[in-house]
């Protein structure tokens, strides 16, 4: 089946805020993030954690009780298969209805970030919500107020924003419990964690030596963790993909700058010597044609360039 999905997080401090944010714009470590995929995220609202914690700070009210709900984070995605189903167009559209959904649910002005993640494996739309009332005061129980409050919410998300891209509502009334973003997150970054794989340790045979036996230990766990090490390299080599080729592309960038600086300078001196050589030509041509004491003295000097040559050729004969 394929099913829309909706998932909460109540923030209760300006830190949980700030390190909520600090995951959505990927300013801190994200495993289970895609990294060549990163620029393809879509921020909506502010584009630094720190526009966005102003428009956060901007919608507080002046007085704020102490166990005061700040801030509801809302996920948004459907079941996977469903959105791998799903064109790029057709998910966009999705988030485009939810968000709208939000504003509707606690006015726009309040919806004070959103965002889109398709570095992870199943693309999601996430929003911070400052759940103020009609009065202007943080009541997030009047928004998920408790389990009948959350099952209603998840119906009228279902009813206005899934079904019309074929999404259906999970089970009402089934045992399944609500799932915060906290548990979703722990859930994928647990499926994503290397599993360590169970070695089995050959007994000493008799007689068998203990460097022997120590071999055959050592050959028998390479074999066995051989397979999880090369997942791990993949994995780690996928990972870094992005940042090596970020890296080549500036080296890259790099050379092509100095080669052009080479190809100037050897340019410039090119252009340096053929001067050279037409102003050399040039009073060759004028000597000759003024002949006499010119002339003259222009054949004494590449006598005597002659003359050196020769000399150096027999001082290389002789130091031989």
């Amino acid at each position: 089946m394929k099913y829309a999905i909706l998932r909460t997080q109540k923030l209760k401090s300006g830190q949980a805020v700030r390190r909520s944010l600090t995951h959505a714009f990927r300013e801190q470590d994200t495993p289970n993030a895609d990294p060549s995929k990163t620029p393809d995220n879509t921020h909506i609202g502010a584009q630094d954690v720190g526009e966005a914690l102003d428009k956060f700070n901007a919608r507080l009210p002046d007085k704020v009780r102490k166990n005061a709900v700040l801030c509801v984070e809302y996920l948004v995605t459907g079941s996977p298969d469903a959105m791998k189903a799903m064109t790029r167009q057709q998910q966009d559209a999705y988030f485009a209805d939810a968000l709208k959904w939000l504003q509707v649910r606690h006015g726009a002005e309040n919806v004070v970030y959103a965002g889109v993640h398709r570095d992870e494996t199943t693309p999601h739309m996430y929003a911070y919500v400052v759940p103020l009332d009609e009065r202007g005061k943080l009541n997030c129980r009047s928004f998920l107020g408790g389990a009948k409050a959350l099952g209603e919410m998840q119906t009228d998300f279902a009813k206005r924003v899934g079904l019309a891209h074929g999404l259906e509502r999970g089970l009402e009334g089934s045992k399944a419990r609500h799932t915060t973003i906290g548990q979703y997150y722990t859930r994928v970054n647990a499926a994503m964690a290397p599993k360590t794989p169970a070695i089995d340790i050959p007994d000493a045979k008799l007689l068998e030596g203990k460097d022997g036996y120590g071999q055959r230990v050592a050959k028998a766990v390479i074999e066995q963790v051989a397979p999880e090490l090369t997942a791990l390299r993949a994995k780690a080599a996928h990972t870094d993909l992005a940042q090596q080729q970020a890296q080549a592309a500036e080296q890259a960038r790099a050379r092509s700058e100095a080669y052009a600086k080479q190809q100037a300078a050897a340019l410039k001196a090119e252009r340096e010597k053929a001067k050279e050589l037409a102003e050399q030509q040039r009073e060759l041509i004028q000597a000759i044609a003024r002949g006499g004491e010119p002339l003259a003295k222009l054949q004494a000097a590449f006598r005597d360039r002659i003359e050196q040559a020769k000399e150096q050729k027999r001082d290389k004969g002789m130091s031989r």
